[in-house]
């Protein structure tokens, strides 16, 4: 689908219709954040969540199942992962219950709101407007945004006219998976990543000792714990750091991790912007929303032991781009942060390549979609 040609011009009020999924919080967020990017160009939109769209408690309990998955039988997870995700498949054939799910909701929805564009920001919402597409139902461009460092083919649909990805190889990997172009627009992250933040009050609430390091552990949204507990317990025993661990929702990992000392656990925190500025360095294991808003930031980035499936392959895809140090031992994850934060020209350099991810606004190369003639 060439970009830059047709009649609409991407000046005018447009419909955008944007379809996302909350598991975990990421994907969901990323559509919020196109979706104010959208707005504050003048044009209208509608922000879906496809969990929503499902029949009865079906999406609930399957964003609960994926949850349990990932945290309680990742061995499980993996072979799911492995057989569904990344085979090679027919498109949707593997994601077709969930997808159908949603698709007598979602297509009242779009004969209602008449979209002038479509746009995915999770695999499954992907699947579903690539199949109203080949139903007829959805006649405008689609664009899926590939919101992992990693592509699978859950992510892929030949209804769909473009994906757009965060970086240079998933991009190749995209187009290699579909056969045509794809187009690279960085991480979408707020504004408040992208500008210098205080964190100077933050940072007096964490630590009693100036000189001390402050590390950020992550969980994601739903807390998967994974490694958490090991790399928390491993920092508080070095000396001259404190490890503050980012508990989500999961309030029995927060209360377990205040039982450790020396280790701060928090519960579910709105201004991340000021806490990663308060930050040192990010302890990872999910690649994910906040591994793309410490880069933003400035904040170096280790991912230790990810998480089985998407995980792992986004960790791959991360530290062959030089993004972050993949580590799974304690000793390797001290001497990791030990030099993220002693050596000058190893983090000058980690955080330059983290901000020259930033490629692209995604809200004008989702115009340039607009002034496509639609097929």
């Amino acid at each position: 689908m060439p970009l830059g040609s047709g009649a609409a011009s991407s000046d005018e009020v447009c419909r955008i219709l944007l379809l996302s999924a909350a598991m975990g919080s990421g994907h969901l967020q990323i559509a919020r954040e196109l979706e104010r990017r959208l707005r504050a160009r003048g044009h209208l939109t509608l922000l879906l969540d496809q969990v929503d769209l499902m029949l009865g408690p079906t999406g609930r309990w399957l964003g609960w199942l994926n949850s349990w998955l990932v945290d309680r039988r990742p061995r499980l997870y993996q072979w799911i992962y492995e057989r569904f995700f990344l085979a090679p498949q027919r498109a949707g054939e593997r994601a077709g219950i969930p997808v159908r799910l949603a698709l007598t909701r979602l297509s009242r929805v779009v004969e209602e709101f008449q979209p002038d564009l479509a746009l995915s920001t999770y695999p499954l919402s992907a699947l579903a407007l690539g199949e109203l597409r080949q139903r007829g139902t959805l006649r405008c461009p689609i664009v899926t945004v590939v919101t992992t460092f990693s592509v699978n083919n859950l992510w892929v649909h030949p209804g769909v006219d473009l994906e757009m990805c965060i970086s240079e190889p998933a991009a190749w990997d995209a187009e290699a998976r579909t056969g045509r172009p794809a187009v690279v627009c960085g991480p979408v992250v707020r504004p408040a990543f992208l500008r210098p933040a205080d964190g100077t009050g933050t940072r007096q609430r964490l630590v009693s000792d100036p000189d001390d390091r402050v590390a950020l552990i992550t969980t994601g949204s739903m807390g998967v714990a994974g490694g958490a507990d090991v790399a928390a317990t491993a920092l508080a025993r070095t000396p001259g750091w404190t490890p503050v661990v980012l508990c989500g929702h999961n309030e029995q990992l927060a209360d377990r991790l205040r039982r450790h000392p020396g280790v701060i656990a928090l519960d579910w925190v709105d201004d991340m912007a000021a806490l990663m500025a308060a930050a040192d360095v990010l302890v990872d294991n999910n690649c994910g929303m906040s591994a793309k808003e410490a880069l933003a930031a400035g904040l170096p980035v280790v991912t230790f032991r990810p998480i089985s499936g998407h995980g792992r392959d986004d960790a791959e895809a991360m530290a062959g781009l030089g993004l972050t140090d993949q580590v799974y031992d304690e000793d390797s994850l001290v001497a990791a942060v030990q030099r993220l934060v002693g050596d000058r020209d190893v983090r000058a350099e980690r955080i330059r390549r983290g901000k020259s991810m930033f490629v692209a606004d995604a809200a004008a190369l989702l115009e340039d979609v607009l002034a496509v003639e639609p097929p």
